[in-house]
C-alpha cells in the first residue's frame, strides 16, 4: 500500500483510487480489509462529497472480512461519516471506540469537529499522533480549524503553518494562506506577510482570480497592520482587479480599500469605498461596514451623515462594537453642539465597554465649562483604559498635559512623563507636538528650578 500512501500525499488521487479499487476487487482477507479501510479514508478526504464512496468501501470491506466491523479505524471512519451525515452526538459517540490507534483517533477528531465539538477534537489533536504523510499535515490543518473556531487566531496560524511545512503542492499553498489569514486576525502583520511571501512560490503561472483576490486582500490587510497604507492600497487595488477578472465580489475588498484610504488621511475618498462595502455586505458584517462608513463621514466633517449612519449601527443589538459606536456618536453630537445628548452617548459608551471614548467626551464637556478638575479625572481615566498608542490614548494624554498646564503646571513631573510618552506618536509638524514640547520645556525648567532652590 506504500504506492497508495505516496499518491495520496502527493495529491495523485487518480492513481490512489485506481490502485485501491483494483486491490479491493482482487484481494482477500487482511489485504482486502486494509484496502477497504484505506479506500474509505481516501473518500473521507472529500468531506460530504465522499460520504457515498466511504460508506461503500466500508460495506465492501465488511462483506469480505466480517470481523472488520470491530476494527477501531473502521468504527472511527463510520462515526465520522455518520457525523457528516448529521447524526446526533449520542449516536456518533456510540459508534466511536476507545482506542489508541493514531489513524482512528484522527477520524474521531474529524467526527467531533463535524459535531461542533472543537474542544474535544483538540484533546485528540494536541497529542503526538504518528500518522501517514497524507494525514499528518491534515491533522495540523484540522487542529488549526479547531483553534480558529475557538477564536485562538495566533495558535491556529501556527497550526496551519506547521501543516504547510508537511504538505506539498497546492496544499502547501492553501495552508499558508490559512496561516496568513489567522496571523492577520491575531494582529501579526509581519508573520502574515512572511507566510504570504512563502506562498507566492507556489502560485501557478495562470493564477485563479479567486485565489489571487484572496492573496492580495491578505497582503493589504497585513500592510495595514504594519502601518504601510500605500502598499496596502496597491495590494487591495490588485484584489479589486481580480474581482473584475472573475473573482466573487466580497464586501471585505472595498472595506480594506476604505481603511487604506483612511490611513492615508483621505476620508472623502474612503466614503465611496465604504459605501460599496455596505452595499455588498450582509449581516452581521453590514453593521461593521456601516460603522467604518460613519467614521469616514466623521473624519470628513459630514456630521449629519455620520450621526444617521451611527444610529443605524446602534439599531443592531448584536453588533460587537456598540461601545465604540456610542463613543463615535458622542463625538459627533459634541461637535454638533448637542452637549446633553453627547454626555448621554458618552455614558452609554462607558457602559458598553468603551470607557476611553466615553471619558474623552465627558472630559471635553467639563473642559469647555472650565471644570478643569473634573475634566482631568475623565482624561486620566481615558488614558488608563485606552491601549497605548491608540487614537484615544494619544488624545487623552495630550489633554491631561494641557489641563495640568491650565491648572498652573501642577505636578510638573507628571507633565514631563506624559509629554515624553506621547510625543513619539506625533508628527513634528502637528500643532500638538509644538504645544506639548513647549509644556515639556516649561515643566523641566520648573523642576530644575526647584532643585536649584533646594
Amino acid at each position: 500500500m506504500q504506492v497508495v500512501l505516496e499518491a495520496l500525499h502527493k495529491g495523485d488521487y487518480d492513481t490512489a483510487f485506481e490502485t485501491l479499487i483494483r486491490t479491493l476487487a482482487l484481494a482477500q482477507g487482511q489485504e482486502a480489509a486494509e484496502a477497504a479501510l484505506l479506500l474509505a479514508e481516501a473518500y473521507s478526504l472529500y468531506g460530504e462529497g465522499g460520504i457515498d464512496g466511504a460508506n461503500r468501501a466500508l460495506e465492501e470491506g465488511l462483506s469480505s472480512v466480517p470481523l472488520l466491523g470491530s476494527h477501531p479505524r473502521y468504527r472511527s471512519i463510520l462515526g465520522e461519516m455518520r457525523a457528516l451525515e448529521g447524526a446526533s452526538e449520542e449516536e456518533v459517540r456510540q459508534i466511536l471506540p476507545k482506542t489508541a490507534d493514531p489513524r482512528a483517533l484522527y477520524h474521531q477528531a474529524q467526527a467531533l469537529m463535524y459535531l461542533g465539538l472543537p474542544e474535544e477534537a483538540l484533546e485528540i489533536l494536541n497529542r503526538p499522533l504518528e500518522l501517514p504523510a497524507f494525514l499528518a499535515w491534515r491533522a495540523h490543518t484540522l487542529r488549526g480549524k479547531a483553534l480558529e473556531r475557538l477564536g485562538q487566531a495566533a495558535e491556529a496560524a501556527a497550526a496551519y503553518k506547521e501543516a504547510s511545512r508537511l504538505a506539498v503542492g497546492m496544499e502547501h499553498y492553501w495552508n499558508l494562506i490559512d496561516a496568513s489569514a489567522m496571523f492577520v486576525e491575531a494582529g501579526m502583520g509581519l508573520e502574515a506577510l512572511q507566510a504570504l511571501q512563502e506562498a507566492e512560490t507556489d502560485v501557478p503561472e495562470l493564477e485563479d482570480p479567486e485565489e489571487a483576490a484572496t492573496r492580495y486582500y491578505l497582503i493589504a490587510r497585513s500592510h495595514l497592520l504594519l502601518g504601510n497604507p500605500n502598499l496596502a492600497l496597491e495590494a487591495i487595488q490588485r484584489a479589486l482587479e481580480m474581482e473584475r477578472a472573475g473573482a466573487e465580489p466580497a464586501h471585505g475588498t472595498p472595506l480594506v480599500h476604505g481603511q487604506a484610504l483612511m490611513q492615508l488621511g483621505q476620508p472623502r475618498e474612503a466614503i465611496e469605498a465604504f459605501q460599496e462595502a455596505v452595499r455588498r455586505a450582509e449581516e452581521p458584517d453590514k453593521s461593521y461596514a456601516l460603522h467604518e462608513l460613519a467614521v469616514a463621514y466623521l473624519e470628513a466633517g459630514e456630521l449629519a451623515e455620520a450621526e444617521a449612519t451611527l444610529r443605524e449601527v446602534l439599531r443592531d443589538p448584536e453588533y460587537g462594537h456598540l461601545g465604540d459606536a456610542y463613543g463615535d456618536l458622542a463625538e459627533v453630537l459634541y461637535r454638533l453642539g448637542r452637549y446633553d445628548e453627547a454626555a448621554q452617548a458618552a455614558q452609554a459608551a462607558i457602559r458598553q465597554g468603551s470607557p476611553s471614548a466615553g471619558h474623552l467626551i465627558l472630559g471635553n464637556l467639563a473642559y469647555d465649562l472650565l471644570h478643569l478638575e473634573e475634566a482631568l479625572e475623565h482624561y486620566i481615566q481615558a488614558c488608563e483604559t485606552a491601549p497605548e498608542g491608540s487614537r484615544d490614548w494619544v488624545t487623552a494624554q495630550q489633554m491631561v498635559v494641557d489641563t495640568l498646564a491650565q491648572l498652573g503646571f501642577r505636578h510638573p513631573n507628571e507633565i514631563i512623563a506624559r509629554s515624553e510618552a506621547v510625543l513619539p506618536y506625533l508628527h513634528p509638524a502637528d500643532e500638538w507636538h509644538q504645544a506639548l514640547s513647549s509644556y515639556l520645556e516649561r515643566a523641566r525648567n520648573l523642576v530644575d528650578g526647584n532643585r536649584t532652590l533646594n
